[in-house]
């Protein structure tokens, strides 16, 4: 379990492991202040496993602006460079609506909560994530 305290901004961050699943789970704003903070946070979920299944919990993300939504597109790119997959969970209505706007609901997978954002990365039928 690797843990970064809440920068300036309030953000934090945690990595813990289910079921060889890397779980990456994120509160407060996710914005121009704290993206580079996410960016470190997925890093340590990426260096987990090879190849990487990752989940970003997003339950406890308040807000998040075009800053957040690159460090997402970002850590999805990552995630897919290393030959893994990343799947969202806990996303907050604001999220989803900001998600299906910009059209990005069509790259991400999503889940309703950590467990089953774990299942769908571990179940063998699972297809690769849709790009946008």
């Amino acid at each position: 379990m690797m843990h970064a305290d809440a920068d300036e901004s309030g953000f934090s961050w945690i990595v813990t492991q289910q079921g060889g699943v890397a779980v990456l789970s994120a509160a407060g704003d996710l914005d121009l202040a704290s993206a580079d903070e996410f960016q470190h946070g997925l890093s340590e979920a990426i260096a987990q496993a090879a190849p990487p299944l990752v989940v970003a919990d997003m339950a406890a993300v308040e807000f998040c602006d075009s800053s957040g939504l690159n460090a997402l597109i970002r850590a999805s790119n990552a995630v897919e460079s290393a030959g893994g997959r990343l799947v969202l969970s806990g996303l907050r209505p604001r999220l989803s609506r900001l998600l299906l706007v910009t059209g990005l609901d069509k790259h991400f997978r999503a889940a309703e909560d950590v467990a089953a954002a774990a299942s769908l990365l571990t179940s063998p039928d699972d297809a690769r994530t849709p790009c946008a």
